[in-house]
């Protein structure tokens, strides 16, 4: 519970606010390509992933399009769902065996009503989900692949050793091949540069 731990660290919280929280977590283990949330289910959790990588995707006419990648320290959810409590309208699986800590929607509920601090939690965690949600929508709309691709790489340095490249090359939105060109490319580039 590291992850958990370091966030609470940063919102100040005390042991004894640290430790009603961790009561109310459970821990999930997945398997690799099990699914965390299905499309369609609605999402009852707010997770914070320990071990492991996640995938968050949509289906559209069949073809499935990754939205987001979750790494350790990551907090994991269908957001839109929670929020709501309708169904998701993506999935979120394990690309890796995982542990996910979670805390449920009515947990989650029960806290805020215990002690206004728990509110720290939830700005920071609606807080996260929003700016890093915002920082790919813009970057999808304002940079060329190449640039998406190095912002990928900046926010998730170790990403290419976990993610296979067909899921990469979708959440930049372009097609394997043209993931493998650009690699190229940027690699001979390099090679000349130095």
């Amino acid at each position: 519970m590291k992850s958990i731990n370091n966030i609470l660290n940063t919102l100040g919280f005390d042991e004894k606010l640290n430790a009603d929280l961790e009561a109310k977590l459970n821990k999930v283990q997945l398997k690799k390509k099990e699914f965390l949330v299905r499309e369609g289910e609605t999402c009852s959790f707010i997770g914070f992933l320990e071990t492991g990588t996640l995938r968050g995707y949509i289906l559209k006419e069949g073809k499935e399009f990754n939205v987001d990648f979750y790494l350790p320290a990551s907090l994991v959810s269908s957001y839109t769902s929670f929020l709501t409590q309708m169904p998701s309208v993506g999935g979120i699986q394990a690309l890796s065996e995982s542990v996910v800590y979670v805390l449920s929607f009515s947990d989650y509920h029960t806290l805020l009503q215990c002690n206004p601090e728990y509110y720290k939690l939830g700005k920071y965690i609606s807080d996260m989900l929003l700016i890093k949600k915002c920082k790919r929508e813009t970057s999808l709309l304002m940079d060329a692949a190449k640039d998406r691709y190095a912002f990928l790489l900046e926010l998730y340095p170790k990403i290419e050793q976990l993610v296979p490249q067909y899921h990469i090359a979708s959440y930049l939105g372009i097609e394997p091949e043209s993931l493998s060109r650009m690699k190229s490319l940027t690699y001979i580039n390099e090679k000349e540069d130095g």
